[in-house]
């Protein structure tokens, strides 16, 4: 049995066209695991000489010593005139519509593969020559299909239903005459190898897997979020077609995990590419959670400013920081002299990007785009994606995307419970987000009537878990709502030891032994398997809605509200605005 990508099983419901389905269904069970069958490849491509060669191919297919072959499908009936050089098929109801060249879409499509492969800095590393790579064209709906034979479009490399029940059999012919078609200019040709087939996976289908941003979660719930939903995957799938998109999505919905995934992807696939956020954690969490990934930095905005203004200001000799309160007095450093400082950083030093990926983009502001887009090697074709959160009308800074067209929404929660979802989704105005499949266990209350009292019986609720339950320190996160007194209720904490050694820590040095103690502010694009929400009480009237959706929605797991008890009950029932 072939190995494939997307490996759908017996299930058709994945094909849009009957025919696709048949012809994958045939090559899945007929060829042996040394085949590799990849379905609906898409590729993008960096510009050359301003031109650029994304594509896609029905089916590609490879084999570590016969090489590599695209296939173009075509159901329905089919008609050439080679007079014009026009191809037409013919639906159900007889109706005739032109089609492209399915010989000419295969022979582009092969072409555009072994150039993706080539561009792709591992490919030379692998010392491969010239490869057996052919194209083709397959009608599954017509008994015999020679008749549309022609000059570029000899039999040899034409299928039609009588391949079916030998689909092997044609495919290695078609490779075969592809192999030896060429002998005359090339003594011999190179195999691709299990090296060069794990390249050509990694390129055109990396498997997919969600990793949390923090580890040891609870493992029952964890095994239903750990594979992306079916809705991520067909749209990472869309954005292999698309060079500048905006995502959007609510808490939950598993933007992170897809920014950090797209980027990860242009990075593998030759892209020098950065994934930037507003927020500083979660920059340190995601470049954690990568490691070591050549071709991609992780950087905080205003990390990636303070960077390349340093570097500028020390190859040119300059200030650039002064140079812009100069042209603009009076401004904000973090939100204007930041950004046109990076701005003039770029124009210095030429260092581009040849892809950006931005996460949480609600939280940047209108004068952060100019200074990012500056940052591309290619204004136009740099593929450029911002991912944010549909909750726009609850933040200040959401701002004009340099993206035109409608963004694309995630609408499926898969992150929290659905008791966390109904929760959190209290405080949420934007598009309809279906709550996840786990029902989980209930939020639970710590009430009591000053912040003496809370803290005691949120220590009380850790050692507890750490003792009596088996959590992990570092699987607990105890989030402040109200930032103003935040000294205020970690002086409260630290009265009380915690269990087995373990003690408090910001995110920023947290360790395996540590319960992270944070602003919900600072957690934000974050997520833990248990959070203790605090400080509920104190929350300013116009700041309600905005941290209580970002508060909530932090656990994955388990939820605890700790506050007055009336408070709490507000809290839930979504009335605490």
């Amino acid at each position: 049995m072939a190995i494939c990508y997307p490996d759908y099983g017996e299930s058709e419901n994945a094909f849009v066209s009957p025919a696709e389905a048949h012809f994958y269904s045939a090559c899945r069970n007929q060829l042996s695991d040394d085949f590799h069958l990849f379905h609906s490849v898409a590729w993008i491509s960096r510009p050359q000489n301003g031109e650029t060669k994304d594509g896609e191919t029905d089916f590609l297919i490879c084999h570590p010593e016969l090489g590599l072959l695209v296939v173009e499908i075509k159901g329905g009936g089919i008609r050439t005139d080679y007079k014009s050089g026009k191809w037409y098929s013919t639906d159900r109801a007889r109706r005739e519509h032109e089609i492209t060249n399915p010989i000419r879409q295969a022979l582009r499509g092969k072409y555009s593969v072994l150039n993706k492969l080539k561009e792709h800095r591992d490919w030379s590393r692998l010392g491969i020559g010239r490869i057996v790579a052919g194209h083709a064209a397959f009608f599954p709906d017509l008994d015999d299909a020679k008749p549309l034979q022609g000059p570029d479009a000899p039999p040899e490399i034409i299928g039609d239903r009588s391949d079916m029940s030998s689909i092997d059999r044609w495919i290695n012919q078609v490779l075969a005459y592809w192999g030896d078609s060429d002998r005359e200019e090339c003594s011999g040709y190179d195999q691709l190898g299990a090296r060069g087939l794990d390249l050509i996976g990694r390129i055109f289908a990396r498997v997919v897997e969600a990793k949390p941003l923090l580890s040891f979660l609870i493992a029952e719930e964890e095994q239903q979020r750990i594979r992306l939903t079916n809705q991520q995957v067909r749209t990472l799938n869309t954005l292999s077609r698309q060079r500048r998109v905006a995502i959007s999505g609510g808490a939950g919905t598993g933007k992170t995990v897809l920014a950090l995934e797209k980027a990860q992807r242009l990075a593998a696939e030759g892209f020098r590419t950065l994934l930037t956020c507003y927020n500083r954690p979660l920059a340190d969490s995601l470049r954690s959670a990568v490691g070591g990934c050549e071709g991609l930095e992780i950087m905080s905005f205003h990390q990636l400013c303070h960077h390349w203004i340093l570097r500028a200001n020390a190859e040119s000799g300059r200030n650039l920081l002064k140079e812009a309160d100069a042209s603009y007095p009076a401004r904000d450093l973090y939100q204007h002299y930041y950004p046109i400082g990076l701005a003039y950083a770029a124009d210095i030093l030429g260092d581009n990007f040849d892809a950006i990926v931005v996460d949480e983009g609600q939280d940047f502001g209108e004068e952060y785009w100019f200074s990012l887009e500056m940052l591309l090697s290619d204004n136009e074709l740099s593929p450029f994606y911002i991912f944010f959160d549909e909750n726009q009308k609850i933040y200040a800074k959401v701002s004009s995307f340099p993206i035109s067209g409608e963004p694309m929404s995630l609408t499926e929660n898969c992150r929290n419970t659905a008791v966390i979802h109904e929760a959190a989704y209290h405080y949420y105005a934007g598009a309809p987000v279906s709550e996840p499949p786990i029902a989980g266990e209930p939020i639970r209350v710590l009430d009591a009537s000053n912040p003496e009292k809370q803290a005691k019986k949120i220590c009380g609720l850790i050692t507890r878990l750490i003792d009596k339950e088996g959590f992990s320190p570092n699987e607990i996160a105890v989030l402040l709502a109200d930032r103003l007194h935040r000294d205020d209720y970690k002086r409260l904490l630290f009265r009380h030891p915690l269990p087995r050694g373990s003690s408090w820590a910001e995110f920023d040095d947290r360790l395996e032994t540590s319960v992270t103690l944070e602003t919900v502010a600072r957690f934000k694009g974050l997520e833990s398997p248990i959070v203790v929400l605090w400080g509920l009480d104190q929350i300013p009237k116009e700041k309600r809605q905005e941290i209580l959706y970002i508060g909530l929605s932090r656990a994955k797991s388990l939820l605890y509200l700790c506050g007055m008890k009336e408070t709490c009950g507000a809290v839930l029932s979504g009335n605490w605005r």
